[in-house]
């Protein structure tokens, strides 16, 4: 019987553990005291601590003192930074920095699940004030084998983009498995499906040329780069757009 309690114990302490046992970590939003944290739980525990976003990274750990006064109760939700998107798109864990804090009580890398962020700042629900999910979402999904968020779109980049910039939003559209361009007005016959028109920081005056040119070109309406950002908060893609709206300040970037 002892015995018995022994290896229960064991598998309870194990459960409580981190499946990675050397993982590589990256911060966002992070203060200077969990930056400390985070690099001493590193040296002494195991793991790496970078400073830019690849596909070599495991876990996110970001903030959730910024979350808005619109969140219910206990939702743990971060700043869409683009080492946030890059994450979802990832599938790898987005973490609150509560996670280094009850690794360093426990002293090694805890489970992750308790302190994974239920979403960001700038897509919570109106109605619930629940987080949308696509940390959770998109871990699971790319666990379970699934395509990438934007696997099999293609994407067409018009005018000007600032925050984040034209380089950045490529990269998070390759970074969901979609390609993109930028130079070549996108031609919609033969393609397996109509390329979508992004905008950025367009001049309202350009916007109405813009859905003209894409109507005669047999294309759909274009789409404000934040229907990127929102499908990639939700790990889900919004449907295109019938009207190209310009978007409101909820929708933001860090």
């Amino acid at each position: 019987e002892g015995e018995a309690t022994a290896r229960r114990m064991e598998a309870a302490a194990a459960a409580r553990r981190s499946r990675v046992l050397s993982p590589v970590l990256l911060a966002t939003t992070l203060d200077e005291e969990e930056v400390r944290l985070l690099n001493s739980l590193a040296r002494q525990h195991g793991g790496k601590v970078v400073t830019k976003w690849s596909s070599a990274v495991t876990h996110l750990v970001s903030t959730t003192r910024c979350s808005s006064n619109g969140a219910a109760a206990g939702q743990r939700l971060c700043g869409r930074t683009i080492k946030y998107m890059s994450a979802v798109l990832s599938g790898q864990w987005v973490v609150a920095s509560s996670w280094l804090r009850a690794s360093s009580a426990a002293a090694g890398w805890v489970a992750e699940e308790e302190h994974e962020v239920h979403g960001d700042n700038s897509s919570i629900s109106a109605v619930s004030g629940l987080g949308a999910g696509g940390p959770r979402r998109g871990r699971l999904h790319l666990e379970g084998g699934g395509p990438r968020l934007f696997d099999g779109l293609h994407f067409h980049l018009h005018g000007p983009f600032n925050k984040p910039s034209r380089k950045d939003l490529l990269s998070l559209l390759r970074e969901g498995g979609g390609t993109a361009a930028a130079d070549k007005w996108p031609d919609s016959r033969g393609a397996a499906a109509d390329p979508l028109v992004l905008y950025g920081d367009l001049p309202d005056d350009e916007l109405e040329p813009l859905q003209s040119r894409c109507a005669e070109s047999g294309l759909g309406p274009p789409a404000h780069a934040n229907w990127v950002f929102e499908s990639i908060s939700r790990h889900e893609c919004l449907p295109r757009p019938g009207v190209a709206e310009v978007p409101s300040q909820e929708s933001e970037v860090y």
